[in-house]
């Protein structure tokens, strides 16, 4: 009898638990909504990217998927949060992993993605 109430108490608590847990842990999932982000479009190689806050993209099924940034392209700004480093003694801008160098005055190009 001793067994049966224990077994009932571990079975009722972990029930309790696992309930808590799945409330705790049902948060929603944050998207992007275009009109909060700046979203640059760049055609490179043929292919549209979709910049958004440095981070490269493009469309697929008509969503925006994350890609790679292709080394070669080129842009007009550079994305914020980045920081200047040098490599090699050559100087680089560097933001969410992606490294441009500066061509001219406001041209930039994706050195290493």
């Amino acid at each position: 009898m001793k067994k049966l109430k224990l077994i009932a108490t571990l079975l009722v608590a972990f029930i309790s638990f696992t309930g808590i847990y799945a409330q705790i842990d049902s948060t929603e999932k944050a998207t992007i909504n275009k009109s909060e982000k700046k979203v640059s479009e760049i055609t490179y190689d043929g292919i549209n990217y979709y910049v958004i806050n440095g981070i490269w993209h493009i469309k697929f099924k008509n969503k925006l998927v994350l890609r790679q940034a292709p080394k070669g392209a080129r842009i007009t700004f550079l994305p914020k949060d980045g920081k200047m480093v040098t490599m090699g003694g050559k100087k680089y801008y560097k933001s969410n992993g992606v490294f441009y160098k500066k061509l001219k005055e406001s041209i930039y190009e994706v050195a290493r993605p």
